[in-house]
C-alpha cells in the first residue's frame, strides 16, 4: 500500500475518532442539560404546589374565622336587637287590657315591633347566605351589613355610591364582599370605632371601594397582633384572586382606610 494512502486513512480515522468524541461529549452535555432542566422544573412545580397549598390553607383559616365571627355577631344581634324588640312586643301584649281605651294603640305598636324583628332577621339571613349576594348585588349586600351594625346602636354607618355602576363578575362580588365582611369584623374586634363609611366609586375602567373607620388605627407595617397581620395578608391574598389592588392607610389614633380597586370586566 502506498505510504501516502496509509497516511490518508490514518488521518480519516483520526478525524472520525475526534468527531465521535465531540459528538459523545455534546450528547452527554445535552442529556445533562435536559436532566437539570427537568429537575429544576420538578422543584419549581413542587414549590408552586406548596405555595398553593399554603395559600389555600390561609384562605380556609380566614373563612373559618369569618364564619366564627359572623356567628358571634348574629348571636349578639339576636340577643341585643331582635330579642329586645320581641320582649317589648311581649310586654305590650301582656299589659294589654281589652277594656282599656288604648288597646288598639298597644296592638298596633306590637305589630310594628314584630314587623321590625322580622325585617332584622331577614337582614341577618341575607348577610349569612352567600347565595343572596347574587340576588341582592354587592351594593345592597354591603348596605345590609352596615344596617346590622347600625341597628346595634354602637355605630353610625353610611354607604355612598358615585359614578355609573356596572356589572361585576360573581367572583369579583363575592371576594369584595368577603373582604368587606372581614374588615367590619376587624373593626368590631379591635378598633373602638363609632363611625364607619363605605364609598363605592365607579369610573370608566374600575370600581374603587373604600372602607373608613374613625377607630384607634394602627401601624400596618408593625401590627401589634400576629393575628391582625395574618388578617391583612388574607385580605391581600383574596384581592389577588380577582387581580384587585389592595391598599391600607392607618396610623395610631387616626382611624383606618382600606381601599380595593378592581377593573371592569371587558
Amino acid at each position: 500500500m502506498p505510504e501516502n494512502l496509509r497516511d490518508i486513512q490514518e488521518g480519516v480515522s483520526s478525524y472520525i475518532r475526534i468527531g465521535t468524541s465531540i459528538f459523545l461529549v455534546l450528547a452527554l452535555l445535552f442529556i445533562a442539560f435536559v436532566s437539570m432542566a427537568a429537575q429544576k422544573r420538578k422543584r419549581m412545580l413542587h414549590q408552586q404546589q406548596l405555595m398553593k397549598t399554603a395559600f389555600e390553607k390561609e384562605l380556609l383559616e380566614t373563612k373559618l374565622e369569618i364564619q366564627e365571627q359572623t356567628l358571634r355577631t348574629i348571636s349578639q344581634e339576636i340577643h341585643d336587637n331582635v330579642g329586645q324588640v320581641l320582649s317589648l312586643a311581649k310586654l305590650n301584649l301582656n299589659t294589654l287590657d281589652m277594656n282599656a281605651g288604648d288597646k288598639q294603640e298597644k296592638i298596633n305598636r306590637s305589630i310594628e315591633l314584630v314587623s321590625k324583628a322580622i325585617n332584622d332577621l331577614r337582614d341577618l339571613s341575607r348577610s349569612i347566605n352567600g347565595d343572596k349576594l347574587s340576588e341582592l348585588g354587592l351594593q345592597d349586600a354591603i348596605d345590609n351589613e352596615l344596617k346590622i351594625l347600625q341597628n346595634t346602636g354602637q355605630f353610625s354607618t353610611s354607604l355612598e355610591v358615585t359614578g355609573q355602576p356596572f356589572e361585576l363578575s360573581p367572583r369579583q362580588e363575592i371576594v369584595l364582599f368577603r373582604i368587606v365582611q372581614e374588615s367590619l369584623n376587624n373593626i368590631l374586634k379591635h378598633s373602638n370605632a363609632k363611625t364607619i363609611t363605605v364609598k363605592m366609586h365607579f369610573n370608566l375602567y374600575a370600581l374603587v371601594l373604600k372602607l373608613t373607620d374613625d377607630g384607634n388605627g394602627f401601624d400596618p407595617n408593625h401590627s401589634g397582633k400576629a393575628r391582625a397581620g395574618i388578617g391583612l395578608a388574607n385580605m391581600r391574598n383574596r384581592a389577588a384572586l380577582i387581580e384587585a389592588v389592595f391598599s391600607i392607610h392607618s396610623s395610631p389614633g387616626k382611624g383606618t382606610t382600606i381601599q380595593l380597586e378592581t377593573r371592569k370586566q371587558s
